[in-house]
């Protein structure tokens, strides 16, 4: 546009009631006016932005080359070509980023989230120095005791277990939610589209809001936005204003404003529909402000959408908070609240999001305080744009792409490839130079058929003779070289120069796009990947941050739109499913997104490959882990299933170490019981000699008493024989003398005891 007068903002203090129709139009048009005054660089960025994706599609103005093409007024036998060797870069690194994982954890940042977190390990921590107290007071006393920390489960190593695998409640339906939007509008493709605005433009913008009540995110074409300027910060959502320009036919202006348009609106924009003009970017004038024409499209009309923060002055009552004083709650009171008695009132200002659209610059629609407004627990006074993007450098506006960075040597690029084609077209080989005086026509040769015994016979004929026989003055037949000079050769080595000076400047260099020449060293090689890596880092950074602050806004989106719940079937690649069960607490957290470094991680995932090989050989992970770990989508994942493997690896080798020791033990016991069996059994033996010896002992002495006593019965009873007898002699006599004789049995036992 070029011709609008730069007008002052109008004032954000104002009350409500007084931010109208007419205090929004105002607004509009003092945005309207800062981007397209004749002092704004908006149109020139968008001019080149046009000019770059052209670039990149292998479209080159040939007015850029006309002063090659042409000399004095004749066209050169050449044709001029776009050789492109900024798009495979380009795609390279788009490329690349497609196989970067996006490693995202949602975690609860406000305090009231840290102190659950907090608490719940010190509760961990308290069952676990606990459990063993408690299991013997329930043997000691008969009874298991009842406490709050029954059924937790506690974790061998509890910082380990809160640092990577405790999750709230909270945390892991906003998870969920997050995968199923990811899922459901193919975040990584409407990043990738963002990432090439990047590289191609400087720039990437994305605008997020509830579409259909769901958090929503669509790319926004870097060439329709215009944006705050005076901001220090290349963010764009850090902005105070954002216009989004775009070019509708009055067909779809009805389909989208339809409800909003008044008769005098339909009236205005019929009247606009037979205007033609030019669609030249560079070129409208004061009566095409707002409209443009082209022979394939008919009439555009410009449509711009403006967002800004404003401000709005809210009452709270404050209200002790018992748990912490020093955190008071305060209640957002109504508009027209009457203070009550004993009321602590105070006014806090707070950003405050307005929208607006104009059609044709002057039909104005959609004019309200922007809905779905996402403010922060812990800071409810901010408020954020729902555009969020990245400018790379913008310290004046301007903006420096990849595309920017290399033109010029894909401009020289393109002219030395031309001037090798025109070389090759004017190569002829070598001519002969041959005067025409010469032609032998007196045999009937004529130029073709000495042309005829050049090629075929290998001579020239000539007459030097005239037709009156006298001998002419002959000139000796010279050569011209036509072949390609020794010039081609200094273009080709320019060509090569040109192609490593766009690797330089680019940081994708022929190593990396996998031209790798047989006498480069492996080593060198790798050491010129990284450092290509290196270089361009910072494009995959800033992307990542954008990444990082859409997946933020749309994970605090989801406490608006999902207010009252949502409920929704997740199915994963591998055929799983899940399903969505959002419940309305998800709007009383605040959230973090946590993006792993996918460029670290990369190398990272390269070298653990290597290391996991070499982990498996030695029998400390399994052949299941390797397979996990190739499967991980994040870096996180693939170290915690190495941590599990290594863990298990360790616990096994634990428990074999434990048998070992246990089978020494035994063994060892086994041995000891042995030795003391052999003792005992010595011992046993000793002590069974001894019994037998004193046994034997006894019994001679049992046997030596024995026989002395026999001895002494025997003289005994030989004494009492011997009496016997004598006293037989005796009593035979009496008897005889009597008439009595002696007992003959008597006498037989009594000699049969003596025998014995």
């Amino acid at each position: 546009m070029g011709n609008n007068k730069i007008s002052a903002f109008p004032s954000q203090m104002i009350p409500d009631k007084e931010k109208n129709q007419e205090w929004c139009s105002d607004m509009i048009d003092a945005i309207a006016g800062h981007i397209y005054s004749e002092s704004s660089i908006w149109e020139e960025n968008v001019y080149e932005d046009i000019r770059n994706y052209g670039i990149y599609n292998g479209q080159w103005a040939t007015d850029d080359y006309k002063y090659l093409t042409e000399q004095y007024g004749f066209a050169q036998p050449a044709r001029l070509v776009n050789y492109p060797i900024i798009t495979p870069k380009v795609d390279l690194l788009l490329g690349e980023e497609l196989r970067r994982p996006l490693d995202m954890k949602v975690v609860t940042i406000n305090k009231d989230a840290a102190l659950r977190k907090e608490d719940y390990k010190i509760r961990l921590t308290l069952k676990k120095y606990t459990d063993d107290m408690i299991k013997d007071v329930s043997q000691k006393v008969g009874f298991n005791p009842k406490t709050i920390l029954d059924g937790m489960p506690i974790p061998e190593d509890i910082d380990k277990y809160m640092e990577y695998t405790y999750k709230e409640a909270i945390e892991e339906v906003a998870q969920d939610g997050l995968n199923y939007l990811m899922q459901k509008y193919s975040f990584r493709e409407i990043f990738k589209s963002g990432f090439r605005d990047l590289l191609v433009t400087g720039k990437e913008f994305y605008k997020i809001y509830v579409k259909n009540g769901d958090p929503y995110i669509r790319r926004v074409d870097p060439r329709a936005v215009a944006y705050d300027t005076n901001t220090d910060s290349d963010f764009l959502d850090e902005a105070q204003w954002v216009g989004e320009e775009r070019w509708l036919s009055p067909n779809e202006i009805l389909d989208e404003f339809r409800d909003q348009l008044t008769k005098e609106d339909l009236d205005f924009i019929n009247e606009m529909m037979h205007v033609t003009g030019t669609d030249d970017y560079k070129s409208y004038n004061s009566s095409m402000d707002w409209i443009r024409w082209s022979q394939g499209e008919g009439s555009r009309i410009r449509v711009l959408h403006c967002e800004w923060k404003s401000i709005k002055a809210m009452k709270y009552k404050i209200s002790e908070n018992k748990y912490d004083p020093e955190r008071p709650f305060y209640k957002q009171l109504p508009d027209g609240y009457k203070k009550k008695k004993g009321d602590t009132i105070r006014s806090k200002y707070i950003d405050d999001i307005w929208v607006g659209t104009k059609i044709g610059g002057q039909v104005l629609v959609d004019c309200r305080r922007r809905p779905n407004q996402v403010r922060s627990v812990d800071d409810p006074g901010s408020a954020q744009l729902s555009y969020v993007g990245y400018i790379k450098n913008n310290t004046t506006g301007k903006r420096a792409s990849m595309i920017d960075m290399l033109k010029n040597v894909q401009f020289l690029y393109n002219i030395v490839m031309y001037h090798i084609e025109l070389a090759l077209a004017r190569s002829g080989g070598k001519a002969v130079v041959y005067d025409v005086s010469q032609l032998p026509t007196n045999l009937g040769m004529d130029m073709q058929t000495v042309l005829y015994h050049l090629k075929t016979d290998g001579i020239i004929p000539i007459n030097s003779k005239d037709e009156g026989g006298q001998v002419s003055n002959f000139n000796q037949f010279s050569q011209v070289d036509f072949t390609l000079s020794q010039s081609v050769q200094q273009l080709i080595n320019l060509k090569m120069m040109l192609e490593d000076m766009a690797g330089q400047i680019s940081g994708v260099t022929k190593q990396r796009e996998g031209a790798v020449e047989q006498y480069e060293y492996v080593g060198n090689v790798q050491r010129s990947v990284l450092q290509s890596a290196t270089i361009t880092e910072s494009w995959f950074y800033a992307h990542g941050e954008v990444k990082k602050r859409c997946l933020l806004r749309m994970c605090e989106l989801m406490k608006i739109a999902w207010a009252q719940g949502k409920k929704a079937s997740m199915v994963f690649g591998d055929g799983a499913s899940k399903i969505l069960n959002v419940f309305p607490d998800i709007a009383f957290n605040d959230y973090g997104i946590f993006v792993g470094d996918a460029g670290r991680d990369d190398a990272m995932r390269q070298s653990i490959t290597q290391l996991s090989q070499a982990a498996l050989s030695s029998g400390q992970i399994t052949l299941l882990d390797i397979i996990k770990v190739f499967k991980a989508d994040t870096m996180t994942e693939a170290e915690r299933v190495l941590e599990q493997g290594l863990d298990a690896a360790k616990k096994l080798s634990q428990e074999q170490q434990a048998q070992q020791q246990e089978a020494m033990q035994m063994q060892a016991q086994q041995e000891e019981m042995s030795f003391q069996r052999e003792t005992q059994l010595k011992q046993m033996d000793n002590e069974a000699k001894i019994q037998v010896a004193q046994i034997q002992s006894e019994t001679d002495l049992a046997v030596a008493e024995i026989n002395d006593e026999q001895k002494r019965d025997v003289a005994d009873m030989k004494e009492k024989l011997s009496f016997i007898k004598q006293k037989e002699k005796s009593g035979n006599a009496q008897a005889n003398a009597s008439g009595r004789t002696n007992d003959p049995e008597a006498l037989e036992k009594i000699k049969d005891k003596i025998s014995e």
